[in-house]
């Protein structure tokens, strides 16, 4: 089957590229001994979220409420109630790469069958008081902080998983207690820092019976409940379920009148389906060009189709099974007070997806595209420094494709990931105002055609 991509590199459609290459978990993990920093810098993700930071390795440690605020009964004033320490470095090191900070407020989910944070908390105003201080941490300096202005705080995680089980794994209580909660913190929040941004609530799908209990428990009060954000979670291996999401997500803000609340997608991956089998091979194919062009695909639909203003990947923390960016390349434990010598990662092939995308990023502007296929997903950009395309076929069947190219700025380079090329340029392309070229897309392979940028990597030190 043949199929047309249309593009006019020099027709903006007035939407900028934005930031959906980000993940959760940051460059240096495993309690600093994993180095995916100059990872980082070339894949260029713009955000970390930080949720289920070190787990199951130095989880007591970091991130959490409970991690930085152990003894829930000590004065929240006092600056010696505190911890930290370990998250202080997580966040400079992922700041040190460039990335911006999603802030999970909360607690990371808990797989035991003994759960000991994800119950309400006793005392929600304090709750909220505790948040406020973290905040002034690493915002405005207090108890010997920073001034990193992180500007997104994300009220919990996945308060509705696991709501017609036993075993609750992120929050325990009922839609309407968790409506309590985040009023109490978000009123609070917004209060004291009235330019930051405050949402949530990293739920597990776009919609659903609780989250409808959620927007009723506070719309039902007065004043207005703030959210500035409303952050959902996705897995499944066909990137339109992810337009589909975006649609679902804006339908609900819209329709309990947050009609400028910003729809964040902050937790997403490839996964056939949760049961034994699939999932399993679900993380294989992470690994492989299935994951590279589920990737591609998937940050092309989305920046296509939708309204999603930031994403975050599902994982880049390579010890977790989530991970499809990274493998261990060089072992080393020791970490950062150990002379320097780190376990050392390498790229998957789904990770030149990301980086694909991030030139699109580095351009800036979206411009004209046209796609004949819905098998076939596909979004480009112009810049002052070139022009630029992403192209998946998420499909076990070859695609040929015929690009036709109008406006283009300097030369091209193809560049093909596929189940036996990694990022392979296998054709360049001179400059010329207008070019049409037909390209073979095996199954389950993307292909970035555009002007390479110069490399990040280089202008970035690391300590």
């Amino acid at each position: 089957m043949n199929t047309n991509i249309t593009v006019d590199f020099s027709v903006k459609t007035g939407k900028i590229i934005m930031p959906l290459h980000g993940f959760n978990s940051g460059p240096m993990t495993k309690v600093f001994t994993y180095d995916a920093r100059p990872l980082f810098v070339e894949g260029g993700f713009p955000y970390v979220r930080l949720h289920d930071c070190e787990y199951p390795y130095g989880s007591g440690e970091f991130v959490d409420i409970p991690c930085i605020f152990k003894n829930f009964d000590a004065d929240e004033n006092d600056p010696s109630s505190y911890n930290f320490g370990n998250t202080d470095e997580y966040i400079r090191q992922s700041l040190n790469v460039g990335s911006r900070i999603i802030y999970r407020l909360g607690v990371s989910i808990e797989h035991s069958p003994v759960k000991r944070y994800t119950y309400p908390p006793k005392d929600l105003a304090k709750w909220a008081r505790i948040c406020e201080h973290i905040i002034r941490h690493y915002n405005e300096g207090w108890a010997d902080g920073h001034h990193f202005n992180i500007e997104y705080w994300e009220i919990w995680n996945e308060p509705d998983l696991d709501q017609n089980t036993d075993n609750k794994r992120c929050w325990a209580g009922s839609a309407e207690q968790f409506g309590e909660l985040y009023t109490v913190a978000a009123r609070h929040l917004k209060k004291c820092f009235p330019n930051l941004k405050i949402g949530g609530c990293g739920f597990s799908a776009p919609e659903n019976g609780f989250i409808v209990s959620f927007f009723d428990y506070i719309t039902a009060q007065t004043p207005r409940v703030p959210l500035d954000f409303y952050s959902w979670h996705k897995y499944s291996a066909d990137p339109s379920k992810y337009v589909e999401g975006a649609k679902k997500a804006r339908d609900i803000i819209r329709r309990y009148g947050y009609d400028n609340t910003e729809s964040i997608l902050d937790e997403w991956n490839l996964m056939y389906s949760w049961d034994f089998k699939n999932q399993a091979e679900s993380y294989r194919a992470m690994k492989d060009n299935r994951g590279a062009a589920f990737y591609a695909g998937t940050l092309a639909a989305v920046q296509e189709h939708t309204d999603v203003v930031l994403a975050t990947n599902f994982e880049a923390d390579v010890v977790k099974e989530f991970c499809g960016i990274f493998n261990v390349k060089d072992m080393h434990v020791g970490g950062l007070s150990v002379g320097g010598k780190l376990a050392v990662l390498e790229p998957t092939k789904g990770f030149y997806a990301f980086k694909s995308y991030n030139s699109l990023y580095r351009l800036g502007s979206q411009v004209k595209l046209e796609c004949e296929s819905s098998k076939i997903y596909s979004t480009a950009a112009v810049g002052n420094d070139g022009v630029g395309l992403i192209a998946a076929n998420c499909t076990d069947t070859p695609e040929e494709v015929t690009f036709d190219l109008n406006g283009i700025i300097g030369p091209l380079a193809v560049r093909l990931t596929d189940d036996i090329r990694t990022n392979e340029v296998i054709n360049e392309i001179a400059a010329g105002e207008r070019i049409k070229l037909k390209i073979t897309l095996p199954a389950n392979s993307f292909v970035y055609i555009g002007t390479d940028l110069p490399d990040p990597v280089s202008q970035y030190s690391y300590n």
